[in-house]
């Protein structure tokens, strides 16, 4: 599990430390220095390539002292590595240190001021930078005199590691600066912020290298935001027993599918039942319930003609979903969120997705194992209906929709964000997916796969973020990692395929690996 903090628990857990004289500056740049060199050069001190440079780009504070100690250590080493002040004022022990190991300090001011392209020569000599401008005290703002430089260095893309994550993000929220610049990599000290996990902060943040500074005991209990990784997944997963029936596996309802999106009830059941429900039942029009069976016999039909649903009739059911390809005026939406509803005749575990979340209104109240699953039109329109701002950002926006209506809230995206009822418990933020997913059908893949993880017993932010995992990995899976596009039953049929992957430990994808201790 990746536990994301904020800046004001990051700074907490760090001055006791800082109290008691501990190097936390010096350990955080020799980590630092190190995952450089096994950028460059595998790791191997004295190794790097002769035509190599390394720039640090240095603010005024310690985020700029990281750097720069940093580039010390690997001058040291025999790795040219030189330094950007873009303040007026540096490090002071680190700029000493530079110094002494032959590094050069340059002036952003001066080189600006000079005539002809100083600066652009020195960026253009340059192989790998280290984004050491911000720390935690960052904000999602690009003063001025900095404009030149981050879009000189956006349009060259050069390579760029950021030091504890990138300049102009806010650590705690996600917010960045729209120059901000995107990092390969971020190597960030003693915990993860949490707006490296949050959208904005993870699209910037690359791939996630924590290096551990002793932290841990003096952090919260509850992190701010988390996020699953595969061994969680591993943990999660629901597996069968040899003493299981198809009920005890979990049945699955889906109310999906109408004369205009007929698919949507064959992609639906086709994400349950690829991830593995004991059963499917599909509450659909006899047309409809003809394209499922041809698609996926095993699913069992129950014909829905004008009206509601009423669930007594249908058997045994664990978890119901609703809305893929339905209407929002479809009496089976408003049937099935009555059931439901915490006042209602259950099952109390469910998805509303699409036509569904267009149906409900601000009477309604459910418990946490219903999942809502909006994209960010669909929480906008339910946002104003239940008075709520709908230009929050996705975070925000996420926690004040579960906290209006009781229920877990998926918002889907390039993150995917998952706010829990309760406002006190972590958000999840998963980071699986590839653009291609954003494609018709993909979302009534994923509310298959929710269905049948909710039917199978799990809570529903737990459900809602492995389902997130195995969806967005299919999608990586059917897109090639996101070489070629997909169709939403490409997503569906991988998923065994992912999911046997995850659970035999063939294939690694954790991004916030424990640095050099």
């Amino acid at each position: 599990m990746i536990r994301g903090f904020s800046a004001d628990q990051v700074r907490a857990a760090e001055a006791p430390l800082l109290d008691v004289g501990e190097p936390l500056m010096l350990r955080a740049a020799h980590s630092l220095a190190g995952h450089v060199r096994e950028q460059l050069c595998g790791g191997a001190i004295g190794n790097a390539p002769p035509t190599q440079r390394v720039l640090v780009l240095a603010g005024s504070g310690a985020n700029g002292g990281d750097g720069l100690h940093a580039a010390a250590i690997l001058r040291r080493d025999g790795i040219t590595a030189d330094a950007l002040l873009t303040a007026e004022t540096c490090h002071a022990e680190g700029a000493d240190v530079l110094r002494e190991a032959g590094g050069t300090l340059h002036c952003l001011a001066e080189l600006t001021a000079r005539p002809g392209h100083a600066l652009e020569g020195l960026l253009g000599s340059s192989d790998l930078v280290l984004d050491a401008i911000l720390g935690i005290g960052g904000r999602p703002e690009v003063p001025g005199h900095l404009r030149r430089l981050l879009e000189h260095l956006r349009r060259a893309g050069t390579p760029v590691i950021a030091v504890d994550l990138p300049s102009f993000l806010d650590a705690s929220t996600g917010e960045a600066a729209q120059l901000a610049l995107p990092a390969r990599t971020t190597v960030t000290f003693g915990a993860v912020k949490a707006g490296l996990l949050l959208p904005g902060g993870s699209d910037l943040a690359g791939d996630l290298h924590l290096v551990d500074l002793g932290l841990g005991p003096h952090l919260p209990s509850r992190a701010l935001v988390e996020r699953l990784e595969d061994e969680d997944v591993r943990r999660l997963w629901p597996r069968a027993g040899r003493d299981d029936s198809k009920y005890t596996r979990g049945v699955v309802a889906i109310a999906a599918g109408s004369t205009r999106y007929p698919g949507a009830a064959v992609l639906a059941c086709s994400g349950a039942a690829r991830a593995g429900a004991g059963m499917v039942r599909c509450l659909a029009p006899a047309p409809v319930l003809d394209l499922v069976l041809r698609a996926r016999p095993e699913v069992l039909g129950h014909p829905v003609e004008d009206g509601g649903v009423d669930l007594a009739d249908i058997g045994r059911t664990q978890a119901l979903v609703v809305g893929p390809g339905l209407p929002g005026d479809d009496a089976r939406a408003r049937s099935c969120i009555d059931a439901l509803r915490e006042d209602g005749q259950g099952p109390h575990r469910g998805v509303i997705d699409a036509g569904g979340l267009d149906a409900l209104d601000a009477s309604d109240a459910f418990g946490a194992d219903v999942v809502l699953t909006p994209h960010r039109g669909e929480a906008q329109r339910l946002a104003r209906r239940l008075d709520i701002d709908p230009e929050l950002a996705a975070a925000p926006l996420a926690r004040a929709l579960a906290e209006a209506t009781g229920a877990t809230v998926l918002m889907k995206g390039a993150v995917t964000v998952i706010a829990p009822p309760d406002p006190e418990a972590p958000l999840l933020a998963q980071d699986d997916a590839t653009g291609y997913l954003a494609t018709a059908g993909t979302g009534d893949v994923l509310a298959g796969i929710l269905g049948t993880l909710l039917a199978a017993g799990l809570p529903g932010p737990r459900a809602a973020a492995l389902a997130a995992v195995l969806h967005g990995r299919a999608g990586r899976a059917a897109s090639h990692d996101g070489l070629v596009p997909l169709v939403a039953l490409d997503v569906a049929e991988r998923v065994p395929e992912v999911l046997a992957t995850i659970l035999t430990g063939t294939e690694h994808h954790s991004e916030a690996s424990e640095g050099e201790r």
